[in-house]
């Protein structure tokens, strides 16, 4: 296991109250192919598929996750239903907080893998996100309610943001990755826009880029208002294309009620922006 997200990078936690632990699967590259979404039957390129191969060379058996196939192909579902046994029942999770001189227990929640932690008045939250990974490609098991297949990937791009949002800071001595934690840190205090996440922050932060070169310390300000502006314009058409796959729509999970509540609560600052900003 290794940390994910900003404490595996060591860049600015907007948060202690959440993190994220990821969890690599070893696959063995001949036995297993990684899918790309628009070549799958759903044409979606948001979501891979990883494909059993070489069934008539190597018996099914060969290697240790074809016990989690399903028709071909590895099964997110299975997998998560797998751990969850195994986090459950073979961990002693009472012995573990007593030791560390805190409570510790594993969330029954059929679509991810979550543990509580609370000592005196903190709380944290650690999601357990199980990862299949090859070359420049990074797949997160996808396990939500709606999903139309129970052996889907989600394509992650967070590698590539921070890589790219670094770049960019590097090249002009940029205040985006500091506008990012204001960001993050406003959602996280405004329950309407919770269903805003760092990668929609991120992805909009970076197609602002694109229009504008002026991101010193002195145009805070007014970059922190373009964002919120654009953020606007993407809910007001539903849709967020990808910064790397103009395909992608990144509010695609929202419904049109969770879209409006975020529109409104964008307004808002947008129209009164000085009190966020003073602080």
């Amino acid at each position: 296991m290794q940390l994910g997200g900003s404490l595996g990078n060591g860049l600015p936690v907007t948060s202690l109250e959440r993190a994220h632990v990821l969890l690599p699967l070893s696959l063995e590259p001949h036995l297993w192919t990684f899918v790309p979404g628009q070549e799958t039957i759903l044409n979606d390129p948001q979501f891979w598929m990883i494909k059993r191969v070489n069934l008539e060379y190597t018996a099914r058996g060969s290697s240790p996750w074809d016990r989690f196939m399903l028709g071909g192909y590895l099964s997110t579902r299975t997998i998560v239903e797998s751990l969850h046994k195994t986090i459950l029942a073979s961990v002693n999770w009472p012995a573990i907080g007593t030791v560390l001189e805190c409570s510790v227990w594993p969330v029954v929640a059929p679509e991810d893998l979550r543990l509580e932690v609370v000592r005196q008045d903190f709380r944290v939250t650690i999601n357990i996100l199980p990862v299949a990974e090859t070359k420049d490609v990074v797949l997160l098991a996808h396990t939500h309610s709606t999903a139309p297949a129970e052996n889907l990937w989600r394509r992650s791009y967070y590698r590539e943001e921070m890589l790219r949002l670094q770049e960019l800071d590097r090249s002009d001595d940029g205040i985006r990755q500091k506008c990012l934690h204001i960001l993050r840190s406003i959602c996280r205090q405004r329950p309407g826009l919770g269903q805003l996440s760092p990668t929609h922050l991120r992805q909009v932060l970076l197609h602002v880029s694109n229009d504008s070169s002026d991101w010193s310390e002195p145009s805070m300000a007014d970059r922190f208002l373009q964002v919120v502006e654009e953020l606007i314009g993407y809910l007001g058409s539903g849709t967020l294309p990808c910064y790397f796959n103009e395909r992608v729509n990144l509010f695609s999970r929202l419904t049109e009620e969770e879209i409006d509540e975020v529109g409104y609560g964008l307004y808002q600052i947008f129209t009164d922006p000085n009190s966020l900003l003073a602080k």
